[in-house]
This record gives structure tokens, C-alpha cells and sequence, in this order.
């Protein structure tokens, strides 16, 4: 009697291992897709999106893929000399004919079909790259958790607080239309934001201008207005600078959410606020529209956001991508 309770427990056991796996294993439940939208599985957790012609470069936690502008398959992952881990940028070098990669394990580039990673004993700070920019004069600028490098002219160049940055880490990056560069930490508790324009470095937090002093995310409008997507856990905001005047918009003023994970305007000039937890805001004319996975959004956190050469957006979540085709804008 005790062995066939014990076999029955085991057997029990067993049964109960199998159907919590399969329960993790079932596909999703998804909404009845709005007309034009794709859902685009894998890749998952997408940091950064391209466009490369016909082909859109996704990268994120998973590596690099490339995906088929019209349908949206993947065509290749892409292989380097080391693996592609937590890819945070993708940057194409056109004139170089370069594809930088910045990911867990330091900054790849391909150059004619070959693949090669920089890494600290090469010239970069650190090895975890967090972020790039290359800028209109042709240089390579990396971010990463302890300062930044600067390619230029085939030499590298390192960039810390000691020089006058807000903080050592760097997360996200932009070159204005003025050929400033600005800096933005969303890594570090601290945060910090500074600009460099050549010669000067000027520090930025909640004290001149800033609504909260992680900065996740960089965006220059049509306007020349820059944006600054703000916050930390369930705090945050986005923050706009135009010549020397500050504003700031709140949930209360049509966000998703408080914390502001992406910021992008598209060719209609609608400014879309990607949040952390709380899907994506349109904000256009007075109008406004919130899209989660209740209504077919990909994941609830949007980390990044293109419009192609016909008209469609790209949209990368944890979970995976939202295409919406240009006819359902």
C-alpha cells in the first residue's frame, strides 16, 4: 500500500510539473488585431530598430535580426565574432560602410562582411555598451555604464564625469540640429543629463529643467524642440526644451503613464510617448490615442519606435514587434 502511494504521489507530482509547463508554454491569448497591425514574434525585448532599405535591423536581448520591410519575417540572425547579448543600438555608417552593434559585450562593426568587437583594451570605457550616435561629421560616440568613447579618425577617445559629464553612465544620445550633443543617463540611480556643443559641457536635473533626472530616451522635433523622456519605476514625465523655455507633460496631459520610455514624432508631426508599463500615447491636434495589448500592441513597455520610407511604423516592445501598415494611421 505505501509503494502505491508513494508511485501514485510521484506520478501526481509529475502531472503537476507538466501542466505548469505547459500552462507557461501556451500561446498568449491576443486581441483581434486592428486592421493593418502585425504582430511580429520573435524577436522579443527589441531595444533598437533600423531601416536599411528593404530591410528593417532589430536588435535587443536576443541578438540581431534582420526583418523584410514588407512582410516582416525574419530574413537572417545575424552572426558575429562573439555573441550579440542585450543589444542596446544598431548604428549604420553608410558613408564607412559600417554596421556598428553595441551590446553587453562591447561595440561589433562589420566591415566588408567581417565582423570585429572594440572593447575596453581597445579603447572603449566599458565593455557594456548603452547606447551610440554617429554624428553628422562622421564620428562614433559609445555610452556606456562608466563614461563615454568617441571614434574619430580611427582613434578612440574617453569621455567621465572628470570632463563634465552629469554622470559616468550614458544611455541615451543625440546630435541636434545645431550639432550639440546631448547626453542622457536613464542607467544609474542618479541620472543626469548634460550637453556638449565642442568645447563646453553644461549639466542638466530636475533643478534647471528636467521633470525627473533618469533620461531614458532623446528626440529632436520638427520645431527643433528637444524631448526628453523621464523617470524611474512609477515616476517620471516628459520633458521638452525649446531655446531656453522648459515644459513639462504629465499623465494629466495625455501620457500612457508617468515613467516615458521612448519619444518619437512621425512625418505627420504626431508626437508618440512610449511608456514603461502602460503601453503608448499618440498626441496629435488635440487628439489623443492610447494603445496597450488590449488593443493589439505588442508589450505594455515600448523601448523604441521608426517610421519607414512607406509610411509604416515599427514599433519595438518587451514582447516582440507592432508593425501598423501606413493606410491604418
Amino acid at each position: 500500500m505505501k509503494l502505491l502511494k508513494a508511485i501514485f504521489q510521484t506520478l501526481l507530482g509529475i502531472a503537476l510539473v507538466v501542466g505548469v509547463a505547459w500552462l507557461l508554454q501556451k500561446p498568449k491569448p491576443q486581441p483581434q488585431l486592428p486592421a493593418g497591425w502585425q504582430l511580429i514574434r520573435p524577436p522579443a525585448d527589441v531595444m533598437t530598430l533600423v531601416e536599411d532599405g528593404p530591410v528593417i535591423w532589430s536588435g535587443g536581448r536576443d541578438g540581431v535580426v534582420t526583418l523584410d520591410a514588407i512582410s516582416g519575417r525574419i530574413i537572417e540572425t545575424i552572426k558575429g565574432d562573439v555573441a550579440f547579448n542585450y543589444v542596446s543600438a544598431i548604428v549604420l555608417d553608410r558613408a564607412a560602410h559600417r554596421v556598428w552593434v553595441g551590446h553587453g559585450s562591447g561595440l561589433s562593426v562589420r566591415e566588408q562582411n567581417r565582423w570585429h568587437t572594440v572593447t575596453a583594451r581597445d579603447g572603449l570605457v566599458d565593455n557594456q555598451v548603452l547606447a551610440l550616435c554617429l554624428t553628422r561629421s562622421g564620428d562614433l560616440w559609445a555610452g556606456s555604464a562608466h563614461g563615454l568613447a568617441r571614434f574619430s579618425r580611427g582613434a578612440w577617445k574617453t569621455f567621465t564625469s572628470a570632463n563634465g559629464l552629469a554622470s559616468e553612465a550614458v544611455s541615451a544620445m543625440l546630435e541636434d540640429r545645431g550639432g550639440r550633443l546631448w547626453f542622457g543617463d536613464g542607467y544609474s540611480p542618479q541620472g543626469g543629463l548634460t550637453m556638449f556643443d565642442g568645447t563646453r559641457w553644461q549639466a542638466f536635473g530636475t533643478t534647471n529643467g528636467l521633470a525627473h533626472a533618469s533620461v531614458n530616451a532623446i528626440c529632436e522635433d520638427r520645431d527643433g524642440r528637444l524631448w526628453f523622456a523621464t523617470g524611474f519605476s512609477s515616476r517620471g514625465a516628459a520633458s521638452s526644451l525649446h531655446g531656453s523655455t522648459w515644459k513639462t507633460l504629465t499623465q494629466a496631459d495625455g501620457l500612457a503613464g508617468p515613467k516615458v520610455r521612448s519619444i518619437f514624432q512621425d512625418s505627420a508631426g504626431a508626437m508618440w510617448f512610449g511608456s514603461e508599463y502602460d503601453g503608448i500615447a499618440r498626441l496629435h491636434g488635440g487628439r489623443r490615442d492610447v494603445f496597450t495589448p488590449r488593443t493589439g500592441l505588442a508589450g505594455w513597455e515600448v523601448k523604441t519606435m521608426i517610421e519607414d520610407a512607406r509610411g509604416n511604423f515599427w514599433l519595438g516592445t518587451e514582447d516582440g514587434i507592432t508593425r501598423i501598415r501606413a493606410a491604418a494611421n
